[in-house]
Parts: structure tokens; sequence; C-alpha cells
């Protein structure tokens, strides 16, 4: 099953929150839940360049969240 690359980041802050490999990415308005902590997705921008996909993940998806 192919998976894609999702890093998470909080709105305002550069540094990567969070790293997962999943078959599905969040679409904006649904949650997210870290160590039982919630965030809405805000934004979800995905990067097609060749260069930010290898054979093991179709695509790299940036997703922004909000603490809730």
């Amino acid at each position: 099953m192919e998976k894609f690359a999702i890093n998470f980041f909080i709105v305002g802050q550069v540094n990567q929150f969070a790293y997962r490999a999943l078959t599905q990415a969040p679409s904006i308005g649904q949650r997210c839940v870290f160590k039982d902590k919630r965030y809405e997705v805000v934004m979800v921008e995905w990067c097609l360049d060749e260069d930010a996909t290898n054979s093991s993940r179709q695509a790299r998806i940036n997703i922004e969240l909000n603490p809730v």
C-alpha cells in the first residue's frame, strides 16, 4: 500500500512539529490528535516536485495545524 510523507506544522512556528507516513492525508477542517492534544487542520499543501517524491512515497504533503 502506498503512503504519503506528511509533515505537520503548527501555524506561526517554523520548525516541523511532527512527521507521519500515512495512506491518506487529513483535509482542512478535520482534527488530528497528538499525545491527547487536538489540532485542527487549516492548510494542506501538496508538494509534487520530482525531488519531493521518491519510490516509497507518492508525494510530500505539508499540513498546518491550529491547537483546539
